[in-house]
């Protein structure tokens, strides 16, 4: 997915920030054809990135990694490095006590800690206190309402005031679609469901869907009628779904004769019966 190199310069200052926005990026980056390149997500998903690139990533004041062909994905969350690619290239890694270390020189520079069993990066070696005002808290304010089921930035506001939160803009946080449907509310149904005053005089049918087993006789399907004045039912059996038409007329004919009477409206909730 990349490689690495070690680059050494003087004055870059621990917290530093050599990767920049994503259209920075695409600036000086290849961009993909389509297809040309598929990454495979741990959900399955696999997602085509759009260009490649050159970051770095600051290990201490005097030392920065170099991170090329990275992969350019902006429908992943997180950004994510290979540990085995760097361990290809020759770098060396210490974990101890629930933190990752990288050794260069005989020496370790702390890079992350393990966190819900993966090890993330410390902010500073990602990018400036500066630059994570403009960019990161803006980010950090969409992932909280969303991880919180999209609450109101006045319940955001609070947590950030009662300290459990530390998001310090939300001015720019985007109108959210989702919870403005939570807010919505139904209008109430207006219509009135048809009431018989009499047997016959609505009558509800439906088609079973097929049988994973077969009923004896090769039987996989079975419909039925219910009348809707005395809740009385009929079911028959059939072998297919073509049938549903002629099990109605014996349903009719039985019917008219027990009764003497003729049916009338029929509800039917498969269109497809006739």
């Amino acid at each position: 997915m990349m490689c690495a190199c070690i680059a050494k310069e003087r004055g870059i200052g621990r917290g530093s920030v050599h990767n920049s926005s994503p259209s920075q990026v695409l600036e000086r980056s290849r961009k993909l054809r389509k297809d040309e390149m598929i990454l495979w997500l741990g959900d399955g998903k696999a997602v085509a990135p759009e260009a490649v690139a050159s970051l770095s990533l600051v290990v201490s004041d005097h030392i920065r990694i170099e991170l090329k062909d990275c992969s350019y994905v902006p429908s992943t969350i997180k950004n994510i490095i290979s540990i085995p690619t760097l361990d290809n290239h020759g770098f060396k890694f210490l974990i101890d006590k629930n933190s990752f270390y990288l050794m260069i020189d005989g020496e370790s520079h702390l890079l992350g800690a393990l966190v819900m069993g993966l090890y993330i990066l410390q902010q500073s070696n990602l990018m400036t206190a500066q630059h994570r005002r403009k960019v990161n808290n803006h980010e950090n304010a969409q992932v909280w309402h969303a991880t919180l089921g999209h609450i109101s930035k006045d319940r955001i506001k609070k947590l950030v005031d009662s300290k459990s939160l530390e998001v310090d803009d939300l001015d720019n946080l985007p109108t959210c679609e989702s919870y403005l449907k939570g807010k919505l509310t139904k209008k109430p149904f207006v219509g009135q469901s048809a009431i018989s005053n009499s047997l016959l005089d609505l009558v509800h049918t439906d088609v079973y869907r097929p049988l994973n087993t077969p009923a004896r006789g090769g039987y996989s399907y079975f419909i039925t009628f219910t009348d809707d004045h005395s809740r009385y039912g009929y079911v028959y059996l059939m072998r297919y779904k073509s049938e549903a038409f002629g099990r109605f007329k014996e349903y009719r004919l039985e019917v008219k004769i027990k009764l003497a009477t003729k049916s009338r409206p029929f509800d039917r909730t498969e269109t497809e019966i006739i």
